[in-house]
């Protein structure tokens, strides 16, 4: 889990099917769009509280929308599609699923295998015998969300206009129903949790 939330400057959606004190960060990412330029917040996925060992029940990933700006070497940014989503989603999936303790090449192997069927799932993203489409409640609005299921688990996506949604884990959710957080009130919310959680006392 993430030490700092510090200087996060990207929404963060949380899912409403629990309380926000049953969520904590799992992962963060940032980037540069230049190497001399600022930094920004790329995504931030949360899970269920205090899971350890073994794939976990969801995750809940949120990658920011940052437009095209430019980039290294004349270049520019560009946010992902939504079948990359897709991919991802897929992907990291399959590597929650990849035991401990195999030996290297085994584990190489399997990376591997999930980034082909990611990206084998993804084209799909169209063909409703691969992925339904549903809906997902983000604060009282709707959005198209793509659900896929395998035998591993499931695999979701939605394009929530500032940012895209992915949702992965064991069991899908009986409610599509999430929360979209401003920065400061994501810190606010995931920050009590880590405290509470290190012992440091309430925010």
């Amino acid at each position: 889990m993430t030490s700092s939330l510090s200087g996060l400057d990207m929404p963060v959606v949380l899912p409403r099917w629990v309380s926000s004190g049953a969520v904590e960060v799992v992962s963060t990412g940032k980037s540069r769009a230049v190497a001399a330029g600022p930094e920004y917040w790329d995504d931030i996925s949360v899970g269920p509280a205090g899971h350890r060992g073994g794939p976990r029940p969801w995750t809940v990933r949120t990658l920011a929308r940052r437009g095209c700006r430019p980039g290294v070497d004349g270049g520019w940014t560009v946010d992902p599609l939504l079948d990359r989503a897709a991919a991802t989603a897929v992907v990291e999936l399959l590597l929650q699923r990849i035991p401990q303790g195999l030996p290297g090449e085994a584990v190489r192997r399997l990376v591997d295998e999930a980034g082909d069927t990611g990206d084998r799932v993804a084209r799909r993203l169209m063909d409703q015998r691969t992925w339904s489409r549903t809906e997902a409640d983000v604060d009282g609005h709707a959005f198209v969300l793509w659900f896929h299921r395998r035998p591993e688990g499931f695999a979701a996506v939605a394009d929530l206009g500032l940012s895209v949604l992915l949702v992965h884990g064991q069991a899908p959710p009986d409610v599509w129903v999430f929360a979209l957080l401003w920065p400061e009130q994501a810190r606010a919310v995931l920050d009590r949790h880590r405290r509470a959680g290190q012992g440091i006392g309430p925010a």
